[in-house]
């Protein structure tokens, strides 16, 4: 049985780049240990960058999360909604909808070629 190739598609590795700004930015207000507290926040925001992902393999759809992660199976997949905003939500048979991170509206090609073929392309 050939097994599906696993796709992981996260935020691109320039944003980290904001991150070191961020960071660069924090060490002008940093006048002690007790300050130091404000790197948290550049932390958070790479924390949140590496761990955050859409995984498309032969299971289905998983929504990876800074913390947890949730799977839609292939069969349970109705289809997606596109929102106005740019989000696209993964679409159970019971109705269901699951926020997919790092996948907009407009950048739907690497889910479509991943999901080899069980999700159709909305511009075809």
């Amino acid at each position: 049985m050939d097994q599906a190739p696993r796709t992981v598609i996260k935020h691109p590795r320039s944003a980290y780049l904001i991150v070191a700004f961020v960071a660069l930015c924090c060490t002008a207000i940093v006048r002690g240990p007790l300050q130091a507290a404000v790197y948290l926040v550049p932390l958070g925001a790479a924390l949140y960058l590496a761990r955050t992902a859409t995984i498309v393999d032969a299971a289905g759809l998983t929504a990876r999360a800074v913390f947890g992660s949730e799977l839609v199976a292939w069969e349970s997949l109705r289809g997606l909604n596109l929102t106005e905003s740019g989000a696209v939500y993964a679409v159970e048979q019971g109705g269901t909808q699951l926020r997919l991170p790092c996948i907009r509206s407009t950048k739907l090609d690497p889910l479509v070629r991943a999901s080899a073929g069980r999700i159709p392309d909305p511009r075809a």
